[in-house]
């Protein structure tokens, strides 16, 4: 179970916020003793969408392996089933996505900024906090700021080190292993301002943007409450069970 969280955020303010998800199966069988001479190649099961919380908006079925076989009843209490028969074991197909509705408004990680200027040089202040109530920690954390044009990127120096500094798509870009759960993680960035922009008469703090892409993943998580189970079916009876493993991805920009 994947799920996408995009998110914009404008003077601190939510946006834009998108909740995206896909269930992907991957499926291995065996035989109580000997299997039959004319076993089949795939071995169709149901699959139980469980949306109790109504977090979904939208679902949609892979109809190449795939079919809705929910009844009205079904429907009505926010469960659907799917027959899936996929064509292979041991490899992972998409069978059904989904896209939340807009009440879904998860916050697993804030991005904060305050920039400063004094005399020749330009502090940026960056702070990424993690939401004490997310299910693990945030791994493969990367955050991009933007650097506009009449500061020189050359001069770029960070404190604590690591931030890279880009030339041709003008960003600094750092990459921190995990963040915790309610773990907040610093980073200043100071840089040299041109002489144009330091004799334009504007306080430069006042008009510099510095747009900030901080991107992660959580393994063993999910933003929605969709729930999942597996059976038999009638044709095929058998000893169904499953092991669903989750994780959500998070791409979160903040704009002046």
């Amino acid at each position: 179970l994947n799920e996408d969280l995009t998110c914009e955020y404008k003077q601190s303010k939510l946006s834009t916020l998108t909740v995206e998800g896909t269930i992907q199966v991957r499926m291995s069988s065996s035989y109580e003793g000997e299997p039959p001479l004319e076993a089949p190649s795939s071995i169709p099961f149901n699959l139980l969408f469980k949306d109790h919380s109504g977090h979904v908006r939208t679902l949609q079925e892979n109809k190449k392996f795939v079919e809705n076989v929910s009844n009205e009843s079904e429907a009505a209490n926010r469960e659907f089933i799917y027959t899936v028969t996929i064509p292979r074991e041991e490899e992972y197909f998409p069978v059904v996505r989904y896209k939340c509705d807009s009440s879904l408004r998860p916050v697993p990680i804030r991005v904060q900024s305050r920039v400063r200027t004094q005399g020749k040089l330009c502090r940026i202040a960056l702070q990424i906090s993690s939401n004490p109530q997310n299910p693990s920690d945030l791994v493969h954390l990367t955050v991009i700021m933007g650097v506009p044009p009449g500061l020189n990127g050359e001069s770029l120096k960070c404190n604590p080190p690591g931030g890279v500094w880009n030339e041709s798509k003008r960003v600094v870009l750092w990459c921190v292993s995990e963040l915790g759960g309610g773990e907040k993680f610093q980073l200043q960035a100071i840089l040299e301002m041109s002489d144009d922009l330091l004799q334009s008469g504007v306080d430069p703090a006042d008009r510099l943007e510095f747009p900030v892409m901080a991107r992660c993943q959580c393994v063993g998580g999910q933003l929605s409450d969709v729930a999942l189970d597996v059976s038999d079916v009638d044709m095929f009876p058998a000893a169904v069970s499953k092991n669903v493993m989750q994780r959500f991805r998070v791409s979160h920009k903040e704009k002046k």
